[in-house]
């Protein structure tokens, strides 16, 4: 990693032809903006955004190319765990698994703690089912669950962390937990990176819902799941609301529009799926 971000900034600014003037207009002092190139100054968190809106660059990107065009160790765990194409087998999972433990002994860092705990609980359902788990991952659990009970409002990473562990609670719990989701998802409603979290959640309370027999609340679930898939032209979602809530109101016409909608995009898997929910809860 190149911790001299200030020439980093410098060599991206002239990359693009911009001059120092250019940058700074009447908002910044070209002096304070040279001093920052030259490694002078450490910029301040609110110089340092400005900066980065000026030269058309996210701060992810920006450590990206000051990380020599590579993500960091750190980036790798983080890409890792939000891509579902990386993680197919047991084998992907372990090898993040010793990442994430090899990370830890040299640093302290919450948010890769968390993600190796998302892990331990993964390898422990791949390894021994649900039925049949043992102490540790009561541990891994409930140590999820005790860092977001004390939490006012859950942000976007902390809804990934409950994600993971929320089909293995008490539906008790679940109901009661439901309008604190809801809320701190609205909170985001203009936030783009949390689309898919939003859906991904509102499908997992909707199939909570559903195989506990609450129906009214799996409506209300799909419902919403339905306009949000829209939205994002998330057709295997659609179709899954779309079944759904056929079953929630014994509607037979949406019923079939879900599947047939499951059949014109090949979801196969997903279509075995729906059927069986219909013979089992139609």
């Amino acid at each position: 990693m190149r911790w001299d971000y200030g020439k980093v900034y410098q060599e991206i600014r002239k990359s693009k032809g911009l001059t120092q003037e250019d940058v700074c207009q009447d908002f910044l002092a070209r002096s304070t903006l040279a001093r920052i190139e030259s490694g002078n100054t450490i910029p301040k968190f609110d110089t340092m955004v400005f900066l980065l809106h000026q030269i058309d660059m996210s701060l992810e990107e920006f450590e990206y190319i000051c990380n020599l065009y590579h993500p960091s160790p750190r980036q790798e765990i983080i890409n890792a765990i939000y891509s579902q194409h990386d993680l197919v087998g047991t084998k992907e999972i372990e090898i993040l698994q010793k990442k994430c433990q090899d990370y830890l002994k040299t640093y302290h860092d919450i948010p890769i703690e968390h993600i190796l705990d998302i892990l331990n609980v993964v390898i422990s359902l791949r390894r021994n089912g649900l039925h049949n788990q043992n102490d540790d991952f009561q541990k891994n659990t409930q140590k999820i669950w005790s860092y977001l009970e004390k939490q006012n409002t859950w942000y976007e990473n902390d809804l990934r962390l409950l994600r993971t562990i929320i089909y293995y609670f008490p539906i008790e719990t679940i109901k009661e937990i439901t309008p604190k989701i809801l809320d701190s998802l609205a909170k985001y409603k203009d936030f783009q990176n949390i689309k898919s979290c939003q859906l991904s959640f509102l499908t997992c309370l909707s199939t909570i819902y559903l195989y506990n027999n609450l129906l009214e609340d799996c409506e209300k679930m799909s419902s919403m799941m339905l306009q949000l898939s829209l939205e994002l032209k998330q057709y295997d979602s659609l179709a899954l609301s779309q079944v759904r809530l056929g079953i929630c109101r014994k509607d037979d016409d949406l019923i079939k529009k879900g599947l047939e909608l499951l059949r014109l995009t090949e979801e196969t898997a997903l279509l075995k799926t729906m059927e069986e929910e219909i013979k089992k809860f139609r």
